[in-house]
């Protein structure tokens, strides 16, 4: 399989993944400021529990390792990582 081709697959994976997250914090928007009513403890901390899952898509999830040329390992590249190499082997 081409590199773009797998590339274009893993995109397509977190992108739906990120999706799902994305609409899981829709709840918080049930919150009124103004209503203590609203003020969900268990909606918060879900919220918390989706962004830091939203940031690991994003991010590259490095390891605690170093390679021979001083660089931490990555281990599975994030969302953004990704799109960069998707853009690069498309420009060339």
């Amino acid at each position: 399989m081409p590199k773009s081709k797998k590339l274009h697959q893993q995109i397509e994976k977190k992108l739906d993944q990120l999706q799902e997250l994305l609409d899981n914090i829709q709840e918080v928007q049930n919150i009124d400021p103004n209503d203590s009513e609203t003020w969900d403890p268990d909606t918060l901390y879900g919220l918390v529990e989706n962004l830091k899952e939203i940031l690991q898509l994003l991010e590259d999830q490095k390891g605690k390792q170093i390679d021979d040329f001083e660089k931490t390992i990555i281990l599975e590249a994030g969302l953004c990582s990704l799109v960069d190499s998707y853009q690069e082997k498309k420009d060339d």
